[in-house]
């Protein structure tokens, strides 16, 4: 076997993914600590109220998630390539998407806000003063808008640098400052709700600006911050073509997805304030399992992408699967691991980010379906960093077209069933679908090398 080829280690994916885990499950730790301070306030119900305002965001971030995807797919190809110019063209161009989407959402506020929460309270028992608070936190929260999305170029642009750690960096660093001023706005100050957006946007804002400056510090490293631009490259059409198509299927895919957990989100208010807190700290840590095990998807996503854009396609084609075989080993361990842990220490961990009562009582009746997470999200996770990195962004799009289309009706008919339990049935499930439509497109990849 080719020495170049077997340079994908454990060891190097391990490097990759480790940094790469810490900066994705950061997020939805810091969900974890919104709820933990809301819980030691004298506002417990404003748990509630962050879920729906966080579901908002959820949708536009995760909808407008493809400008990580798509720079660090096609970051990735071009360093493959080793075209540094078009490296930097494509950290320019999902720059710029990002922060022009970013002041759109900030501009158009008032109309988005009006319609997100016509749409949650429709057919809840959500309180008038949890939709209330809810709407504190949006009115809040959105002016970090454009700052959050440009930062998601800068990301997807390290990544595919193989400057995981610079992510993880950067992500730790927003996490550490929301969680200090979580405790200080909400515990401190009793500000609900509105103390834990206070917090989200002020690290949101400081976040971009540490994100660029680490890549300024990447392309010191590549030649200076002086070389390798070319304007030409940044407008040339036929690349602008593919980074609009790349994008809107992306688009599509990560819309549904977004819509997905806002669904599950806005059907969990049907059972009423309690079982809707008990879901949003259930989902946190459904959140923080997917995106710890998505560090070997991130990994993937770079070697993949390194592979897809080397002129040598024999050599190319083992690079990929080598990757492919190497990546789902060690996220298959490490899906086993988070369900050992979680089978321990479940009860712990509900204790520790819930007030004693209804809300924890209700949160440890619904806990298995997150201690099985593990298990059925990991697949899925593994196969879109592949799909991103050969950036087949029509195979996710579809993918997630045909899986949600069955969640919903099933979600629908689970929850008149089996109430609370047949909602995460169903939301199981439509994870399972996601996994098992990519893995049936997953040969074309393959056979893509040969071509």
């Amino acid at each position: 076997m080719n020495q170049i080829a077997t340079d994908i280690t454990y060891r190097k994916i391990l490097r990759l993914a480790w940094p790469a885990s810490v900066a994705a499950s950061v997020t939805p730790l810091l969900g974890a600590v919104d709820v933990w301070a809301l819980a030691q306030s004298s506002r417990p119900l404003d748990i509630a109220a962050v879920g729906l305002g966080s579901v908002i965001f959820s949708l536009a971030y995760w909808t407008f998630g493809f400008i990580r995807m798509s720079v660090a797919g096609l970051t990735a190809q071009a360093a493959g390539a080793e075209d540094e110019s078009e490296t930097r063209a494509v950290l320019i161009r999902g720059g710029l998407i990002g922060g022009v989407i970013g002041l759109f959402l900030t501009a158009l506020q008032l109309p988005i806000g009006d319609f997100a929460f016509l749409l949650l309270g429709t057919g809840s028992e959500a309180s008038a003063a949890t939709l209330n608070a809810g709407r504190e936190y949006f009115e809040i929260r959105i002016w970090g808008a454009p700052f959050a999305l440009a930062s998601y170029a800068a990301f997807g642009w390290l990544t595919a640098r193989g400057r995981t750690d610079f992510l993880m960096i950067a992500s730790v660093f927003m996490t550490v400052l929301n969680i200090i001023l979580d405790y200080w706005f909400v515990v401190g100050l009793d500000w609900g709700a509105a103390g834990v957006a206070s917090g989200t946007l002020i690290a949101e804002i400081a976040g971009f600006f540490v994100a660029a400056s680490l890549v300024v510090i990447v392309l010191n490293d590549h030649g200076g911050i002086k070389c390798h631009w070319n304007l030409k490259d940044i407008r040339d059409p036929l690349r602008i073509k593919r980074t609009v198509a790349i994008n809107f299927d992306i688009f599509v895919r990560t819309l549904l997805l977004a819509f997905s957990f806002a669904w599950f989100v806005q059907r969990g208010g049907a059972f009423g304030d309690v079982t809707l807190a008990a879901n949003q700290v259930l989902l946190q840590l459904f959140l923080f399992t997917g995106l710890a095990l998505d560090g070997t998807a991130i990994a993937a996503e770079t070697l993949v992408g390194q592979a897809a854009g080397a002129r040598n396609r024999s050599l190319a084609q083992e690079r990929y699967h080598i990757a492919v075989r190497k990546t789902f080993i060690l996220a298959g361990i490490a899906a086993v691991g988070f369900v050992v842990f979680y089978a321990l220490a479940g009860d712990a961990i509900i204790a520790l980010l819930t007030p004693e009562g209804s809300i924890r009582a209700t949160t440890k009746a619904f806990m298995p379906w997150v201690v099985i997470s593990p298990l059925i999200v990991v697949i899925g996770f593994q196969l879109d960093g592949i799909f991103i990195g050969a950036t087949r962004s029509k195979e996710m799009r579809d993918s997630m077209i045909i899986s949600t289309m069955i969640f919903i009706p099933a979600s629908l008919w689970l929850a008149g069933r089996f109430d609370n339990h047949g909602l995460w049935a169903a939301f199981s499930l439509y994870f399972l679908l996601r996994a098992a439509t990519l893995a049936v497109w997953l040969p074309r990849i393959g056979r893509s090398f040969a071509t």
